[in-house]
Parts: structure tokens; C-alpha cells; sequence
């Protein structure tokens, strides 16, 4: 042990008290400590007291350093144990999933791709070079000539050997590196079957990049968060798309979406406000095209409009019904944070219409606050839309905003945007729906994970059951109905 662990400073020890005299030479006795506290004799009391503080908080200090040393120890040895004992569990699920997978699935499908080898001559098996752990050259090898997902079954030999993990980094091909720190640090995992990346690009959900989904990953990797991210993969298996390429317009009950990735509609709203070109911009989901049956006007203002998005999970399961895969999901509520930070960088200003009275202001602190965007103005969209809506149009040109958000809910909102395009000057005008009540934290809106695995309409009929129960669970199997009826009737 330390032997200057319980050193108590010479001060104290000897009691050296200033002012003390020749009265005081080594240790006092308690007669002499009562003196010099009642009488003052030979020195200070104060002075006194204080030196015998120091000394005693001294002590305290060397105790409380020591047992936090042993504290952390203590709490090192712990966390190693957990982690050790975690990586053991993962290690021993890997191998598990992996011989149940291999002696169910891969060897029967193997089997009969050997025999499809003998007759027609088509190898059983591609190879791939990719980056392993360590940003070392691994070979691994997939199915040749069957699709998606049981094309990839044979990556469970490489998690059987420790090549591969079950859940880990996105696959990449040897040399494809990121040419930065987070990159490389990335480079070090090891890739798995089963990546946060695949799961966020098949879900069709907009995000913020391979890169920034990676680095999201690596620090939250961990055996309950991987587990939790194999159960969330289950519906990559219905999501995934076995084509690669998509056309730049979706074609779906006679109208015309546009098929972009959120990056390209940031770009190309970006692109009209350099030429100061009005454009409208509108988002259609199941419930909107169920509408459109019923409602010729609205079905012809949809496809008057300059861009039209795709909206939500029932429009996925259609383009894969159509054969016509969606590039991502883009609604309004996913696009305002990418939004928002274009325009802040580009000076542009928002205009902020719709909700309850009260419910934009709320939504406009916070957007700002968050994204930096300045919001021009604000008005509530419980008005009077005949008599009142040139009051509210003067109000939005006078802000000076160039990109007004008018969530009235569909139709509506797009009635008011056609019938005012001329009389309004924001360059873009969206309608948005309840993004305003989202914002504003109105409604809650169903958390990231659930909308990856496209279950947001089973939160909303939680929220809303009697609104919203109508809608989803009749709507949606309505919807898809009538995309295959058209699929069979109209689509060439």
C-alpha cells in the first residue's frame, strides 16, 4: 500500500498554527487546543480551525481518490466480463442461425442446383472479393442465377467460419473505401448478413447516407441492438427488390408519379428555385388514390401538378406488384428536415399554413430551431376558404417566403393550391398534410424503427382508432385491389 496514502500534512501533524508561538512546538494537548479555541492564547482560532479543515479535507481527498481508483477497477473488470460475456452469446447464436440455415435451406437449394449444374452447365456458385474486418480482402459466395433474398443463403458459411456476422457492417466491394477517418474506422468491422444500411435502403425510407447510416451503427452495435436489427430485417424478405434499376416515373392507376430518392427532389426543388419557376409539389399515398376513384377533380389537379411523390408502404407493395420498384418513400414529413436545411444554406424562407389555431406557431419554433430555416410567417387553416383566403394570400406574399407548406390534408389542400397558384408568389408551394401536427408534437409520430419496417399505419390506428381504423384497414386492401385490377385491365 501507499505509504503517503494517510500522510496527514506536517502542519497538522506537528501543529504548526500560525501565530501560534513558542506556546505550541509539537502535537498540542487537548488542554492546550482548549486554550488556544476559549482564550485565544499564543494564536487565532480561526486560523486554527481552518489549518485543522485543510489538513482533515487533505485526507479526505487521498481516501476518496483511492476508493475511486478501486471503483474504477471495479467497474472496468465489470464491463470487460459483460462484454466478453456478450461477444460468447453473440458468437454462439451466430453459429446456431447459421447450421439451422445451412442444413434447412442452403444444402437443400444446393442440391438442386448441382443437378440444374449437370443438365444445363450453370455454375451452382459466384464469387465475390469483399473488404473484411481489419479492411483485409475476403472471398464470400452467393447462389448464381436465383433471385433475392435466397440468393444470398450461402453468406451463412461465411458466418459459420467468422468471415461474416450475422448482423455487422454493410457488405462493400474490395476497394470501395471511404477515403476518411470515419471510413476506415468503419473498415475495421466486420460485415454482416444483416446491416443497418440494407435494412434503411430496403425499406425505402429516406436517410442521410450510406456513410452517416454506418457511422450511426458502430456506435450503437451491441447484442441486444443486433438482435433487435435481425428481428427488424424480417421484412427486408417482402421489401427487397431483386431489380436494380428503376424507371423515373411510376405509373399507377392512370396517373404518373415521380420515382425519385429524396436527394434528387431536394436537388431538383433546389434547382427551380435558382430559375424562379413556381412549381407544385404534392404527395400522394393509398388513401389519396382511393380518392382519385371517386373524385375525377382531384385525380386531374394531381395530375396538373408539377411533381407528384410517392407516399408511404402501400405504394412499395404496389410497385412491386406492378413490377416497377420505388426508388425511396418520399412524403412531406420525411423531406422537411432536408427541406429546411437547403433552404436555410440558400437564404430561402418558409411560410407556414394550416393546423389548428396555434399548432404552426409551435411547429415554426421548433423547425427553426432545429434546422435553422427562417419561417417568414404562420397562419392557422381554419378559415373561411372563399371569403377569407385573399386575406391569407396577401399575409403569405407579404412574408417574402419562397416555399409555402399548406397542410389542409388531402384534397383540400390541393384544391387551394390550384385554384390560387396564380394569385400566389412563394416558387413552391407543397401540400403537406399533418406534417404541421407532427412538428408541432400534436401527434406523435410512430418512431423511426417502425416506420422502417412499414408498420407507421399500425401506430396511427393505435393513435386514432376511430379516425384512422377506416382508412388502413379497409382502405389499404382496397388499394391493392384496385392496382391489381388495373395491373390486369390497363397496364401494358
Amino acid at each position: 500500500m501507499n505509504r503517503h496514502l494517510f500522510e496527514i500534512p506536517e502542519r497538522v501533524a506537528v501543529g504548526e498554527f500560525r501565530g501560534a508561538g513558542a506556546c505550541v512546538s509539537k502535537a498540542p494537548s487537548r488542554d492546550v487546543l482548549t486554550c488556544q479555541a476559549v482564550t485565544g492564547c499564543h494564536g487565532n482560532r480561526i486560523n486554527d480551525m481552518n489549518t485543522r479543515k485543510d489538513g482533515v479535507e487533505f485526507l479526505e481527498k487521498r481516501l476518496s481518490g483511492n476508493a475511486s481508483g478501486i471503483r474504477s477497477f471495479a467497474g472496468k473488470f465489470f464491463v470487460g466480463t459483460a462484454v466478453h460475456v456478450a461477444g460468447i452469446i453473440d458468437r454462439v447464436i451466430e453459429l446456431a442461425v447459421s447450421l439451422i440455415v445451412i442444413s434447412v435451406l442452403v444444402c437443400p437449394l444446393m442440391l438442386v442446383l448441382m443437378i440444374r449444374k449437370l443438365v444445363n452447365g450453370n455454375p451452382v456458385f459466384t464469387s465475390q472479393i469483399i473488404t473484411g474486418a481489419g479492411s483485409r480482402p475476403v472471398e464470400i459466395y452467393r447462389f448464381n442465377g436465383i433471385g433475392v433474398p435466397f440468393r444470398d443463403l450461402p453468406l451463412f458459411f461465411g458466418v459459420l467460419s467468422g468471415r461474416l456476422a450475422l448482423a455487422g457492417v454493410a457488405i462493400r466491394n474490395w476497394g470501395e473505401r471511404e477515403p476518411s477517418l470515419e471510413g476506415a474506422y468503419i473498415g475495421m468491422m466486420k460485415p454482416g448478413v444483416i446491416s443497418l444500411w440494407d435494412l434503411r435502403r430496403s425499406s425505402k425510407t429516406a436517410h442521410e447516407g450510406r456513410q452517416a447510416i454506418e457511422w450511426e451503427y458502430t456506435f450503437r452495435k451491441g447484442l441486444v441492438y443486433d438482435l433487435l436489427l435481425m428481428l427488424r430485417a424480417i421484412p427486408m424478405l417482402v421489401f427487397g427488390e431483386s431489380k436494380s434499376e428503376a424507371s423515373e416515373i411510376f405509373r399507377i392507376m392512370g396517373l404518373d408519379l415521380d420515382n425519385l430518392t429524396m436527394d434528387e427532389a431536394i436537388s431538383v426543388i433546389g434547382s427551380h428555385l435558382d430559375a424562379k419557376k413556381q412549381r407544385r409539389i404534392f404527395f400522394v399515398n393509398p388513401d389519396c388514390l382511393n380518392k382519385t376513384v371517386t373524385d375525377r377533380e382531384y385525380f386531374e389537379i394531381l395530375q396538373s401538378g408539377d411533381f407528384v411523390f410517392p407516399d408511404g408502404i402501400g405504394l412499395i407493395i404496389a410497385g412491386k406488384m406492378l413490377n416497377t420498384p420505388l426508388k425511396e418513400n418520399i412524403n412531406g414529413t420525411d423531406m422537411l428536415p432536408f427541406l429546411c436545411r437547403m433552404a436555410a444554406a440558400r437564404g430561402e424562407k418558409v411560410f407556414l399554413l394550416g393546423g389548428k389555431p396555434g399548432v404552426a406557431e409551435i411547429a415554426a419554433q421548433k423547425i427553426s430551431e432545429n434546422y435553422g430555416v427562417t419561417v417568414a410567417g404562420t397562419s392557422h387553416g381554419y378559415f373561411d376558404h372563399r371569403s377569407e383566403s385573399a386575406a391569407v394570400i396577401e399575409q403569405i406574399n407579404a412574408s417574402g417566403a419562397s416555399i409555402l407548406l399548406v397542410a389542409f390534408g388531402a384534397p383540400l389542400q390541393e384544391r387551394w393550391i390550384h385554384q390560387h397558384r396564380d394569385a400566389l408568389r412563394p416558387l413552391i408551394m407543397m401540400g403537406v398534410g399533418g406534417l404541421l401536427d407532427f412538428y408541432s408534437g400534436n401527434i406523435r409520430r410512430a418512431p423511426r424503427w417502425v416506420r422502417e419496417i412499414g408498420f407507421e399505419w399500425v401506430y396511427r390506428i393505435m393513435q386514432e382508432p376511430g379516425r384512422m381504423w377506416r382508412r388502413y384497414v379497409i382502405g389499404n386492401p382496397l388499394f391493392l385491389y384496385r392496382v391489381l385490377k388495373w395491373k390486369i385491365l390497363y397496364q401494358r
